[in-house]
């Protein structure tokens, strides 16, 4: 018996099964509609699949009826106008004005020229009693605000916009001094005067200006976030920055739509967009790569995964979404942000402010006690088993030179060789993007602070730091301080190494901590306060943003030399942790 189309055989089972049409997969959300016969009888089984493509046959052209319906009323409904930016305004506005001077410029050519006599002096003193109406400046008339020209504009254009609503308010005193500015005109061509531009608004439209389009009228989603994305490049954000608005700019084409207008969107939107943030599960684009977020959503829902993002995942999440919209704002492609809402702020605050995790002198005191400083089997695989060996590589050095330094993970992990430097009887730390000769390489650092010098602590000296430095000197291949230490995916030395260290710590403690490697920053900021040094020092030190810009100027842009190393040199050796004996680790 032949098979049909539609039957499909999967094991001693049939099915009906049909590509979904190309023009009904965005609406269905699906390609392929597959259900089971309930038969292993191939005869019955072509005798249901009949019935089953006629039915969804029907169904597919019922749902393009619908569709069509529903497109032709949206195209025949009114533009709504809630919001407007004052860009999007003048340029509305500009465009009427240049019809104004348009039929204002064929009246003249046509009548205009011709008039005389009684009829020239009634034309003007018909005009001049608009001019005071318009200005407001007689009290025998009331005052015209452009309520009537914006009615009949808007009308025309058939648009939907509320008196009560911020666009109209903005809009009826531009309308008002358009009106008045082409009565000036057409009262100076009958007068015989030079035609001046009164409304510094207007001074660059006459009737043969070019029409231009408001800056935000045909701008979508899809396009924002592509100029968004740029700006980001072209402002060379580090990969790691960029990466963290993948997921909200995806959100955002999947939720909003990349056709959608910018002027369409609106606070409603934004709050649909954040409920399905709540509900996006953990690790996603790992767990469901090939999945929307809707599919991601239901996939961990049917597979009990009930891992959801963090509070503050959320939070950063929310503002990157309010980022990208105020990069709207700020290219006057919308005239409001419609993620600036004080709920969903508040809805997205994250966890309030606590002290952040440290390790304890009990913890440090184990975390240097542990197989990986006192003997282990190996640096890598075997970090927590004992052993006679004690490897001094970057699992070693970087959790010291943070502690001691209060170096971010990946700026002490993506050292060179050649960053160590001695000056003036000082050995330092060059934190820096850039080679010795002054060539860009694949360091990165966080802010325009970060770059500093940093003299390296006497405890690091004693440990015998500087004997592995020299070492290392010798190494013809890599000139990587670290070199076994590798990259992630973004770039960052720091990816990798913060989620060894976590299992490091946790193996070292024998129980889970909310320390984490930046812990040792902090603890840094607060060894530095117990030894009582100046903020500019710490902010020296440490590479912190201090005050104003004027303030960061001073601090980070005057003074400079041997002196200010050796002021650093004195500072960085009052830090310390009382309690912390590392003597264990001092070469024998």
């Amino acid at each position: 018996m032949p098979r049909h189309t539609h039957l499909l055989r999967r094991g001693s089972r049939y099915y009906f099964n049909v590509k979904v049409p190309l023009d009904l997969r965005k609406h269905l959300r699906k390609t392929i509609i597959r259900k089971s016969l309930a038969t292993s009888d191939p005869r019955e089984a072509n005798r249901l699949v009949r019935f089953e493509s006629l039915k969804w046959q029907t169904y597919f052209d019922d749902t393009r009826r619908t569709l069509r319906k529903t497109n032709k009323a949206a195209d025949s409904s009114k533009r709504q106008l809630p919001l407007i930016s004052d860009n999007e305004a003048h340029a509305l506005v500009l465009r009427w004005f240049r019809e104004l001077e348009k039929i204002a410029d064929d009246w003249w050519n046509r009548e205009g020229l011709a008039l005389f006599g009684t009829q020239l002096v009634e034309t003007i003193d018909t005009l001049r009693i608009d001019e005071a109406v318009l200005s407001g400046g007689n009290d025998q008339f009331i005052p015209d605000d452009g309520t009537h020209d914006l009615d009949a504009f808007l009308a025309q254009h058939d648009i939907d916009c509320p008196k009560n609503s911020a666009a109209y308010q903005r809009l009826q005193p531009l309308f008002r001094r358009a009106r008045l500015e082409n009565t000036q005109r057409i009262l100076d061509r009958l007068t015989n005067q030079r035609v001046e531009t009164r409304d510094p608004l207007f001074r660059e439209t006459f009737a043969h200006t070019r029409a231009e389009s408001p800056p935000g009228s045909a701008v979508t989603v899809g396009e924002l976030l592509r100029r968004f994305a740029k700006q980001q490049k072209d402002a060379n954000r580090s990969a790691g920055t960029q990466t963290t608005y993948k997921i909200p700019a995806r959100i955002l084409r999947e939720v909003l739509g990349e056709e959608t207008l910018l002027s369409d969107i609106t606070p409603e939107d934004i709050e649909g967009v954040c409920d399905l943030l709540r509900q996006f599960p953990k690790n996603a684009a790992q767990r469901y790569p090939k999945l929307t977020l809707q599919q991601a959503i239901a996939e961990a829902a049917k597979r009990g995964n009930s891992e959801k993002l963090g509070e503050k995942t959320l939070a950063n999440y929310f503002n990157n979404i309010v980022s990208v919209f105020n990069f709207a704002v700020g290219k006057h492609l919308i005239a409001q942000n419609p993620a600036n809402d004080r709920w969903l702020r508040e809805r997205f605050s994250g966890q309030p402010d606590k002290p952040k995790a440290q390790f304890t002198i009990g913890e440090l005191k184990q975390l240097f006690r542990a197989p990986l400083y006192a003997g282990c089997k190996n640096d890598e695989s075997g970090f927590a088993i004992p052993g006679a060996n004690k490897p001094r590589r970057g699992r070693f050095w970087v959790p010291l030179l943070s502690l001691f330094h209060g170096l971010r993970c990946n700026e002490a992990a993506q050292l060179y060789t050649e960053d160590v430097k001695f000056t003036d009887g000082i050995h330092y730390l060059a934190i820096r993007e850039e080679r010795e000769d002054g060539s860009k390489c694949d360091k990165r650092l966080k802010t325009k602070q970060s770059k500093r010098d940093v003299p390296i602590h006497p405890e690091l000296v004693r440990i015998g730091f500087l004997d592995f430095v020299a070492t290392r000197r010798k190494d013809s291949i890599s000139f990587r301080l670290f070199p076994e230490l590798t990259a992630g995916s973004t770039g960052y030395f720091s990816n990798a190494f913060s989620k060894w260290f976590a299992r490091f710590a946790e193996t070292a403690l024998g129980h889970p901590t909310n320390a984490t490697f930046h812990s040792f920053r902090h603890q840094f900021r607060d060894a530095t306060r117990a030894a009582r040094l100046s903020v500019e020092s710490v902010a020296r030190l440490a590479g912190w943003e201090r005050g104003a810009a004027d303030q960061q100027r001073q601090v980070f842009e005057y003074g400079r030399g041997a002196e200010l190393l050796r002021m650093l040199a004195e500072d960085i050796a009052k830090v310390g942790y009382p309690g912390l004996d590392l003597s264990h680790l001092y070469p024998r």
